[in-house]
């Protein structure tokens, strides 16, 4: 019980913290989400609403804490009985808290740890407009150009950083998903390119693919006929800080993907749509640089899909043009990205 006294004794340092949609409550909560996406940073802000002797703050990755005193939790909190709540950071197998009565709050970053009796919190990495919210000092005209530039977390911001979150195989996989981005992905043709750089096998690239995506730092989305299936970043800005190749496109395909992140519903795509919701019966088609008019031309041939997939609602994301209209009870909206991402 040292190692607990230890932290309960020497409670880590609040900082300012920038402002986030979430809020947390007293209850027992899972926030799950990438790494560098603000989860401990979120759990100091609510323990500073606490006194620090009502407060246990532990972290998994601190090298001093020993994942063993976690059997003495309760014991512990029996003896130190001003404590009213408990935060546990980094936390990536599964574990019994049932005998715990005080309110725990967790962060981990694996998407499949389920803990009976909690809730689940999503921290996604910062969206346009928590981003403009930590700049709003800056022009608005500039706000866009810095966040394409700057990415989505301090991850695609430093490349000290990415070395130090990704094991050698890890980062060659998102460097070739880096050169592309966008096009439908063949893991054959990828174990074929980092056969070539690092010895591995096509077993290895496999499950790190899948440990990449249950870790939040990549998304497949599916082709709604086939098992066909694209992989994105959860953060745009991987793909200009992991290659030097410009493509435009489908950076901006995946900044749009990114702030779609905040429905919550699963996406498909296919050669008419960028990603559709079938739940939603909505569907996001990424024209950064096309006019209205050939907009409108590409309408004739995506109407007939959007109806046999009762698709209603059709938004093509552009850089600046905006326009409204209806076409057999589908409604077409073209709008600019920086006023569509702040409209929900």
């Amino acid at each position: 019980m040292k190692n607990l006294a230890f932290f309960y004794e020497n409670p880590p340092k609040f900082d300012i913290f920038n402002e986030r949609k979430q809020n947390l409550e007293f209850k027992n909560t899972l926030i799950k989400g990438p790494k560098n996406s603000g989860k401990k940073s979120l759990m100091l802000k609510f323990a500073t609403t606490f006194k620090s002797e009502e407060v246990l703050f532990l972290d998994m990755l601190d090298l001093r804490f020993e994942k063993n005193s976690l059997f003495n939790l309760v014991k512990f909190l029996e003896l130190n009985n001003k404590i009213k709540i408990v935060f546990l950071c980094n936390l990536n197998e599964e574990f019994d808290f049932s005998s715990l009565n005080l309110p725990l709050i967790i962060s981990s970053t694996c998407n499949d740890l389920s803990l009976a009796n909690f809730n689940e919190l999503y921290l996604d990495f910062l969206d346009f407009e928590e981003f403009i919210s930590i700049n709003k000092n800056l022009p608005i005209a500039n706000l866009l150009g810095l966040y394409l530039q700057s990415g989505r977390s301090n991850l695609s911001f430093s490349q000290e950083l990415l070395r130090q979150s990704f094991s050698p195989l890890q980062l060659e996989i998102l460097k070739y998903l880096a050169k592309n981005l966008g096009f439908k992905l063949s893991i054959n043709k990828l174990f074929l390119e980092l056969k070539r750089i690092l010895k591995t096998s096509k077993d290895s690239v496999y499950k790190e693919i899948k440990e990449l995506e249950n870790n939040f730092i990549i998304k497949s989305i599916y082709n709604d006929d086939k098992r066909l299936k694209k992989l994105y970043f959860r953060d745009f800005g991987f793909k200009n800080a992991l290659c030097i190749k410009k493509d435009f496109t489908h950076l901006f395909e995946n900044l749009i993907l990114n702030e779609l992140f905040k429905l919550e519903t699963e996406f498909f795509y296919n050669k008419f749509f960028s990603f559709y919701s079938k739940e939603l019966k909505i569907a996001y088609i990424s024209t950064p640089t096309l006019d209205i008019d050939l907009i409108k031309l590409r309408i004739k041939k995506i109407l007939p899909k959007a109806l046999e997939l009762n698709i209603f609602h059709i938004i093509f994301i552009t850089l600046s043009s905006e326009e409204i209209f209806y076409e057999r009870g589908v409604k077409f909206e073209i709008a600019p990205f920086d006023k569509w991402a702040l409209s929900f």
